[in-house]
């Protein structure tokens, strides 16, 4: 059989295809498997772009505000924002380590735990990807006030704030008076207020 240039052309051009598509399917299958490997969970984006999870967060390239509170029957969700003002994407995977403060900077005991059902009903851990300027966000639950004796809490000024693998703690200000153990959500894309 002879070939001419423009069959070899084809050929050529056909092999490349092959290629691409071989190198492509080679790089999805790595993510997918990076993604799911033990304890890895999966991959969300955060203000809706592609690509990997991205390094490490940095503290200095971090910000955490108060977004909002909403309460219903006697428990008030809290929801705290996290948004990247640095150079390039970054990710976020776990819970974040938590602490409460008064307003002349004491410490106010409190216990912490790992959100179940209700307000947390399907909130996974996963890898969380922050663009440049991008958004995540957590959420605490926590009772308003004992509910044998109608008494509040201790009053809080702010939430101090450890973020996991990010060196550094961040202080949130926020006026919340909580009784009882305190659930914290993961971290998760969007900074929608619960």
């Amino acid at each position: 059989m002879r070939i001419t240039r423009r069959t070899a052309g084809r050929l050529a051009a056909l092999a490349a295809g092959v290629a691409a598509a071989a190198s492509v399917a080679g790089i999805v299958s790595a993510s997918a498997f990076a993604g799911t490997s033990a304890g890895a969970g999966t991959s969300t984006q955060a203000a809706g772009l592609t690509g990997t999870a991205g390094a490490a967060c940095q503290a200095s390239h971090l910000g955490l505000r108060l977004v909002g509170t909403d309460t219903g029957v006697g428990t008030t969700a809290l929801t705290v924002s996290i948004a990247n003002h640095g150079p390039a994407a970054c990710a976020l995977t776990g819970y974040p380590s938590l602490s409460l403060a008064r307003s002349n900077g004491a410490p106010v005991a409190a216990s912490f735990s790992h959100g179940s059902g209700g307000w947390f009903a399907g909130q996974k851990v996963t890898s969380v990807r922050l663009a440049r300027s991008g958004r995540a966000s957590f959420f605490i639950t926590y009772r308003d006030f004992n509910p044998t004796t109608g008494h509040l809490g201790p009053s809080v000024s702010a939430l101090r704030v450890t973020l996991p693998g990010v060196a550094g703690q961040f202080t949130v200000p926020a006026q919340f008076a909580p009784y009882g153990p305190i659930s914290v959500s993961p971290i998760r894309a969007g900074a929608r207020q619960e």
